[in-house]
């Protein structure tokens, strides 16, 4: 027998007597303790909403100065109207000439649309993007950007121009193979 039964045996009777709990105390200890964590948690989502609503306030005094600031640097549509905005680079007029003569070449305007759907539409989305930067250029009014974003868009027109000339090519010599089949 070891040292730990020996001791049990030996203080059976006292550790076989229950305690009796005071329910009572139990209970209100339970209830202090409770009330405790609810107070903190009060305390800390009171802070955390102040937290929150100071940066609301920092957000919305940085939106008002920002919005006031560029009110300030807009010009009026009047002004807007009589200036022109669109900046010419060295390179435009090759850029005009080469999107011409390449249009000129395809028969553009007589070309089906519906045979070449993809080509178009994706001739038409940059159109847009296009003018839609023409329209927000007085906002930026950073005329090496803006030269970048016209030569970018002059060469995607040519390469879209080049794929449609390539389609044209495909769809010729396809309809030739189909008519020289022998029967």
């Amino acid at each position: 027998m070891d040292f730990l039964e020996k001791r049990i045996k030996e203080q059976r009777d006292e550790l076989d007597q229950i305690e009796r709990v005071d329910e009572g105390l139990l209970w209100q200890n339970i209830q202090t303790d409770l009330g405790v964590k609810k107070e903190a948690k009060v305390i800390r989502s009171s802070r955390f909403l102040q937290m929150y609503a100071v940066a609301a306030s920092v957000a919305i005094l940085i939106l008002a100065g920002w919005i006031l600031f560029a009110n300030k640097n807009t010009l009026p549509k009047e002004v807007i109207a009589t200036q022109e905005f669109v900046p010419r680079f060295e390179e435009e007029e090759k850029y005009r000439e080469t999107v011409a003569e390449k249009k000129q070449v395809l028969n553009f305007e007589e070309i089906n649309r519906s045979d070449y759907q993809d080509i178009f539409q994706e001739l038409d989305l940059l159109e847009n993007v296009h003018q839609e930067f023409k329209e927000d250029l007085p906002e930026v009014m950073d005329e090496e950007r803006a030269v970048n974003v016209l030569q970018k868009y002059y060469e995607r027109k040519l390469r879209i121009l080049e794929r449609l000339s390539k389609e044209i090519e495909k769809k010729s010599e396809y309809e030739k193979r189909i008519n020289e089949k022998p029967m």
